[in-house]
């Protein structure tokens, strides 16, 4: 169900007419620099305006993104409960194997050594 579009309040007619009466309160002419500069402000401001109705998203797509993302969110949830409920009932594969103190001092002397030897008689 889509929200009924509203039409947006006309503010530039409510802006025309105080821009007239302020023009005739300080007896401006039209050509004047004033007025001009006015209707610049209102350029900038109509161009400004179309840019931030075009970037922002209707509430509608908003809201149907939002969904998407809650369902997709609701989805891993569903999907990582199930993975981590596999991992727990999967039984651990095989003993782990320890290396000893001994089997790693030795390791690490033969490294040194080979590294040692590479140095020496490599060119």
């Amino acid at each position: 169900m889509s929200a009924p579009k509203t039409e947006q309040p006309d503010f530039d007619e409510d802006f025309t007419k105080a821009v007239a009466e302020w023009r005739d309160k300080h007896r401006l002419r039209e050509d004047d620099a004033v007025i001009m500069l006015v209707e610049l402000f209102r350029i900038h401001q109509r161009h400004w305006d179309a840019l931030r109705r075009r970037e922002i998203p209707a509430f509608g797509e908003f809201r149907a993104d939002v969904g998407r993302l809650a369902e997709a969110a609701r989805t891993f949830q569903l999907q990582s409960a199930a993975l981590l409920e596999a991992l727990r009932d999967h039984p651990a594969g095989g003993r782990l194997v320890r290396v000893t103190r001994a089997a790693a001092i030795f390791a690490a002397l033969a490294c040194l050594l080979g590294g040692y030897l590479v140095g020496r008689f490599w060119p």
